[in-house]
């Protein structure tokens, strides 16, 4: 009996009670539709100028609602393929492999960030490092860390944005609670967004300027004089700047409504940016495929006229000209298949083993950019290293290890020579050793001895 009089009382036919229910419907009388602006959804994919309805029906008791006409097309396609269509035990799991991935995301950018920072704090300390290739190496680097900000910046942004959550529960007389304002968020997401693409297109340009920079030192079939400085500057910047401003305005034009420019990379209008990339892609792998044939030929001539000529034009040396060769060939396809994936492949409908494990190698790819960078042209150059070791030389610090150093290699030569000593001394317990077994003591102490030394 009173379970019958609770039910009479939240469903009446006199109208629909207030129901929390993703977020709240208000009092609503029977037999009408209640109509929300589609803003007062959270997700970024919503189109904030349409509406979503919920009809009250005349038994007093709510409708199903449907959110798919908030949605643009293309988000709400890809929302049905990769979440939707998952069985309701799939789609936690789902949430929390999504949610692990941007923990690893920002741990990776946090590793290259750091990286970056003290790859260029040893560049500009050190004068003597500076020449026309660590110059691209700096640039390089510097669009890689203009990339990363803005990925920490924007995700920064999203979380404040989701920290903006609906209250739990209707208010008493049923109003609706509506999001607080966003219009700071709306306005600077998109500026961010096209940063993060003149980072992402001038690293591209960069890398096109370390082959261009490789290819003139070795030939002189295309490039007649050396590359001006400014010429890789107007490539590496003042390219992608002009590309960047040019997607960004039509975005602006097309999408402008599109809050953060959601799903950006599957409308049609990315190709603007991202057709460009691709052609440098293309272009540096034909620039390597002609380097390393001209470097095979000059390693297997091997004449000492054109080494003397090597040295006459100032170029590196063919042993150093290699190892950039090997970094280049590394990292352009380090630097270029995380966006081939992105662009062509997709896991978002696979099984969600295979999600994961695809999803993880992209992140790792993307993230740790900048590491591998300052690895290969920084922390691993020779010439870099030997710099800051002649640097260290000059410290205190320094000094004193050498000093401690050496009173370790003192003690052990004297601890070896004390050994040798016991094993000719004649009144030694030890067995009598053959003439052709002291010798070999001998050869074995003065090798230690010169390993030491």
């Amino acid at each position: 009996m009173s379970e019958s009089t609770s039910d009479n009382l939240l469903y009446n036919n006199s109208y629909c009670p207030a129901l929390f229910e993703f977020f709240c419907w208000p009092q609503t009388d029977a037999d009408e539709l209640v109509n929300i602006s589609c803003s007062a959804l959270r997700h970024p994919g919503v189109d904030s100028s349409k509406f979503f309805s919920r009809y009250c029906l005349p038994s007093g008791k709510w409708s199903n609602v449907s959110f798919a006409p908030c949605f643009y097309p293309d988000i709400l396609a890809l929302l049905d393929k990769s979440y939707i269509r998952r069985p309701p035990e799939e789609r936690e799991v789902f949430e929390r492999i999504v949610r692990a991935l941007r923990y690893f995301e920002l741990a990776g950018l946090s590793i290259s960030l750091t990286s970056i920072l003290i790859s260029l704090f040893i560049f500009f300390s050190f004068k003597s490092l500076y020449c026309s290739r660590t110059k691209i190496h700096i640039n390089l680097l510097l669009a890689i860390l203009i990339q990363i900000i803005a990925r920490l910046t924007t995700y920064g942004l999203q979380m404040v944005q989701l920290k903006n959550s609906p209250k739990n529960e209707c208010d008493v007389n049923g109003s609706v609670y509506m999001y607080p304002k966003t219009a700071i968020f709306d306005g600077i997401c998109p500026l961010f967004i096209s940063f993060l693409q003149f980072g992402i297109t001038a690293m591209f340009m960069w890398m096109l300027c370390e082959g261009i920079h490789l290819h003139s030192i070795l030939t002189v079939s295309v490039f007649k004089n050396h590359f001006k400085t400014y010429y890789f500057h107007i490539i590496g910047w003042v390219l992608p700047f002009c590309l960047t401003l040019s997607w960004s305005i039509i975005m602006f034009i097309k999408e402008r409504d599109r809050r953060c420019f959601n799903n950006y990379n599957h409308l049609k209008y990315y190709w603007v940016i991202d057709g460009p990339r691709y052609a440098v892609m293309i272009i540096n792998i034909i620039f390597l495929l002609n380097i390393t044939r001209v470097l095979m030929v000059k390693i297997k001539e091997g004449s000492e006229k054109q080494l003397r000529e090597d040295k006459r034009r100032g170029s590196m040396n063919v042993k150093s000209l290699r190892k950039a060769v090997k970094a280049a060939i590394f990292l352009l396809p380090l630097l270029g298949i995380t966006y081939v994936l992105e662009t062509f492949t997709s896991a978002d409908d696979k099984p969600l083993t295979i999600f994961a494990v695809y999803s993880s190698i992209n992140v790792f790819l993307m993230t740790l950019q900048g590491f591998f960078c300052s690895l290969l042209y920084c922390f691993l150059n020779v010439e870099v290293r030997e710099t800051i070791s002649r640097r260290l030389e000059t410290t205190q610090f320094w000094y004193r290890w050498k000093q401690y150093l050496g009173k370790k290699d003192q003690f052990r030569n004297r601890r070896a020579s004390e050994e040798n000593r016991t094993y000719l001394d004649p009144n030694s317990n030890s067995p009598k050793k053959s003439p052709m077994e002291l010798e070999e003591c001998h050869l074995t102490a003065d090798i230690d001895g010169n390993i030491q030394n």
